[in-house]
């Protein structure tokens, strides 16, 4: 309250009326943070997330299930070369079944040389080995290298679908369906964020002893090197995979993975805008899965969960 002009006190300004009020705004705003009560109705919409430029994500503790942060992460969606990510899990069951192993060598099969897209650069009667296969799809997402595990692994590109299909319904992937080892463009080839991130959990948990192929930043075959799109791998200390994907339909997609004071944690980023450079809307992808852990990383290991000043999930 003001005090009364006939006060024993010093003249009151226009300048000094507008400290005061500006003083006690800032007071009332202090108690409102610290009270948790929202200053309006934009604040109670409000994250501490920062902007993520995708159509769909989810970021879930790899160790929990537990899910961060989310948004639409339960709709599928075109998720082009993610779709190797079941592929490479299938592959990863039978050498640990022992059906393959990752010493032995093979030539392409036809069907692989015919694959097109993107390529590990398989050539007629070039010997190759299973481990040379993995990494031709986890670091330049060779079509060829999917379409060759599928018939190693059940000696047909149908068999191996339907064995896709049948292990996403076994492990909880209930909005996925896969028409390819591949991921080529398909509209019956799409998965969801959250089913995206399961499968992710899966092989981080069921193979630990493969996910070293996920943290290669090239892969050199027949004299040719690729670069990983995945640009965290290699240039962020705690990240340790996952796998990238593009098409016109699916925009730039990423899953990466990262592990800080044995916190282990993934993002599945769909639907980044795409450029008609692929090299930039992989950088754009890259960067946004790196706010979207960089944000998780500080929540989980050093940020107290405080619910009525920030939520967890973006809109």
């Amino acid at each position: 309250m003001l005090p009364h002009p006939s006060a024993n006190t010093a003249p009151i300004t226009y300048r000094s009326y507008r400290l005061h009020l500006w003083f006690l705004g800032l007071f009332i705003l202090g108690w409102t943070l610290i009270l948790g009560i929202p200053t309006s109705r934009a604040d109670t919409n409000s994250s501490g997330l920062p902007p993520i430029d995708a159509r769909a994500y989810i970021l879930m503790n790899a160790q929990t299930g537990a899910i961060i942060a989310a948004k639409n992460a339960y709709q599928p969606y075109a998720i082009a070369s993610i779709t190797k990510l079941m592929t490479l899990y299938l592959l990863f069951k039978d050498i640990h079944a022992g059906g393959l192993h990752l010493h032995q060598e093979f030539v392409p099969c036809q069907a692989a040389l015919e694959t097109g897209g993107s390529s590990m650069f398989m050539h007629p009667g070039l010997r190759f080995s299973v481990a040379q296969m993995i990494l031709g799809m986890t670091v330049p997402s060779g079509n060829d290298a999917a379409v060759e595990a599928a018939h190693l692994v059940a000696g047909s590109v149908p068999a191996f679908v339907r064995e896709m299909n049948q292990t996403a319904r076994k492990i909880g992937m209930l909005s996925t369906t896969y028409y390819d080892p591949d991921g080529l463009p398909h509209p019956n080839n799409t998965a969801s964020p959250y089913d995206i991130a399961i499968l992710t959990r899966r092989i981080m948990t069921d193979f630990p002893q493969y996910m070293h192929f996920f943290n290669h930043e090239n892969f050199t075959y027949a004299g040719i090197t690729s670069p990983n799109p995945n640009l965290l791998v290699g240039r962020v200390p705690f990240i340790t995979g996952m796998k990238s994907g593009y098409t016109d339909a699916a925009g730039h997609c990423l899953v990466a993975t990262g592990t800080q004071n044995g916190v282990q944690l993934i993002a599945v980023i769909l639907g980044v805008p795409s450029f008609t450079n692929e090299n930039r809307g992989f950088w754009k992808a890259s960067w946004q899965s790196l706010k979207l852990l960089d944000w998780g990383f500080a929540r989980t290991l050093w940020l107290p969960a405080v619910p009525h000043l920030e939520k967890t999930s973006a809109p």
